[in-house]
């Protein structure tokens, strides 16, 4: 059984995808499975995973029969994972290459059970490399509600420890990150910095963070209808947490 699962969801990210897989492959750490999950694609990204898959027994691909949306696609890696912990890199991100060997001997060592680390925002055409973007040290319910940071492309989970983690689907993909988070707090972990910069976040015009406005707008529907904070707790970390994001995008955007 491999050490860790990789899980990507897929979805018309043929111009992209090569140099992921790579960015998995280059990897230090090699015990590692990588499952693809193509959410019905049509630009052949489906055919170039499959060949990848053909040349490297470490890739597994799977394949959804209607578009299904991120939070799905990942659910249905997770449900196929073997691996003692759980990595997530979407199809058009990158990691560098200590990425895995990192995280997974410091939580081999901790016996944490939810990790994450630095990373940066890339250009879309890769070129461009924004300032490194921190989470806080400690996740708490708090500092996730009041920070940013947490970027999925770095969280690492042990599943022995949240075998039924799942990411949440009610939502159509709003956030399905931050409420996944938000429910392992909920049931008494403790998310931990692992203050290393180990990956690229690409930015595109497509990308769903690239909405300020309705980003923030759904953090606040979260605070209330999922995290049940009261009106006056819910105003003060949402303030909070917008203004961290107005600052972070300030200084981690390429320019």
């Amino acid at each position: 059984m491999p050490l860790v699962s990789v899980i990507t969801p897929v979805l018309n990210a043929v111009k992209f995808l090569p140099l992921t897989l790579r960015s998995v492959q280059n990897q230090t750490l090699s015990d590692w499975e990588h499952i693809l999950i193509d959410d019905a694609s049509t630009d052949g990204s489906f055919e170039l995973a499959a060949e990848a898959a053909a040349a490297d027994p470490r890739l597994r691909l799977l394949r959804t029969q209607n578009r299904s949306g991120p939070a799905r696609a990942r659910n249905l890696g997770l449900e196929c994972a073997r691996g003692k912990y759980v990595a997530f890199l979407d199809a058009d991100d990158l990691w560098l290459p200590g990425k895995l060997e990192c995280c997974i001997s410091w939580m081999e060592a901790t016996h944490y059970s939810f990790i994450y680390h630095d990373y940066r925002h890339i250009s879309g055409d890769g070129k461009k490399t924004g300032a490194i973007v921190s989470g806080p040290d400690r996740l708490y319910l708090q500092s996730l509600h009041t920070r940013r940071g947490v970027g999925c492309l770095t969280v690492v989970i042990d599943l022995q420890q949240l075998p039924d983690f799942r990411f949440p689907t009610e939502r159509d993909g709003v956030h399905e990150d931050f409420i996944a988070w938000t429910r392992i707090l909920r049931k008494g972990h403790v998310g931990h910095r692992l203050p290393l910069d180990l990956g690229r976040y690409r930015l595109r015009k497509t990308s769903r963070s690239g909405n300020r406005l309705a980003g923030a707008m759904a953090c606040w529907h979260i605070y209330r209808d999922e995290s049940k904070l009261s009106l006056g707790l819910a105003l003060e970390w949402w303030a909070q947490y917008v203004w961290h994001a107005f600052w972070m995008h300030l200084k981690a955007v390429p320019r």
